[in-house]
């Protein structure tokens, strides 16, 4: 109960810490984040529990939500997903996640690389006037590295390095940012707390990312009705260090149910964003399937936000575990 109770006061801490932060930038800076599309995360699983997943990322996916995650990866896994988003907009993801331990003894760690792709198709160029002068591409990239370890038996901590690309016809721009993030875990309690720091970059470099500073509790409970399932909550508050963004608020969970080389999934979450009175909407729903193939794992999840700004969007995602 004493770890409970520490959570919670290291958890609001850390909330009040960044709200202030957020009321300075947003008094001394009037402008707009670039590369905004890092926001948008393709991890189906994540998705599922309404993005409550800084202190619940346990896997691959732990790359775009907290990267001390990926330390609990402790086989290779591989996971490809696909968002499709609204007016033929679609997200396209691989990542990679490997222990080294088993390879390099003594190392130690988890490494982790993923590519992903914001590709809105061929779009019509106009003139002052209106009048179509032929087409253009655009498209928005992110590559990443990652690296976690456990330094001790329950403290987590990693890091991200981003090489962030956009491109609009024959007009470029790159820049790089990093994550930071640890995991406290201490027991065998099911309780873990997170905290990442999203987007740090170069002030010089005139762009304004989407830098947040991210804290989760998360709580697993094991054998809830029977000896082959568990079920999770999440709570997390992703806090804006730059303007044009809200105090966000994300609770989730999941169901899972095991039996002899299977698992099903159910998931749920809400998105409430807002400064003061956490007005908005963000509902997720979302399901996954797991199956043994002679020791290949195979996870097949898929998150659905009916009431997403732009209208409904679809998360697929085929993670592989070996």
């Amino acid at each position: 109960m004493r770890f409970i109770y520490k959570s919670f006061i290291i958890f609001f801490i850390l909330i009040g810490m960044g709200s202030t932060q957020t009321v300075t930038a947003q008094t001394q800076n009037g402008g707009l984040n670039a590369f905004d599309f890092l926001q948008i995360t393709p991890y189906a699983r994540a998705i599922g529990v309404g993005g409550a997943y800084t202190a619940l990322g346990d896997d691959v996916g732990s790359i775009y939500y907290n990267p001390a995650g990926i330390a609990s990866v402790l086989t290779t896994e591989v996971n490809m997903a696909y968002v499709l988003l609204y007016q033929g907009l679609s997200y396209e993801s691989l990542s990679f996640a490997y222990p080294l331990d088993p390879v390099f003894h003594g190392l130690g760690g988890t490494f982790a690389i993923s590519v992903n792709l914001l590709q809105p198709g061929t779009l019509e160029a106009t003139n002052d006037q209106g009048v179509t002068t032929g087409t253009f591409t655009a498209g928005d990239d992110v590559f990443t590295l990652s690296y976690a370890h456990n330094l001790g038996s329950d403290f987590q901590a990693g890091f991200t390095i981003k090489d962030l690309q956009q491109q609009i016809a024959t007009v470029s721009s790159s820049l790089f940012a990093v994550d930071l993030g640890v995991l406290f875990a201490p027991g065998n309690d099911g309780f873990r707390v997170g905290v990442d720091i999203k987007n740090i970059s170069d002030s010089a470099s005139g762009f304004n990312l989407p830098l947040a500073l991210n804290t989760g509790i998360s709580f697993r409970k094991y054998n809830l009705f029977s000896h082959q399932d568990d079920f999770a909550l999440a709570v997390d508050v992703s806090i804006p260090l730059e303007i044009q963004d809200s105090l966000a608020v994300n609770i989730g969970g999941e169901y899972n149910l095991k039996w002899v080389g299977n698992r099903l999934t159910l998931r749920g979450g809400y998105n409430f964003i807002g400064t003061t009175d956490l007005t908005g909407i963000g509902l997720a729903i979302g399901a996954g399937y797991g199956f043994d193939f002679s020791g290949l794992v195979l996870f097949v999840d898929y998150a659905y936000t009916p009431e997403d700004v732009f209208g409904d969007a679809n998360h697929i995602s085929l993670t592989t575990k070996f």
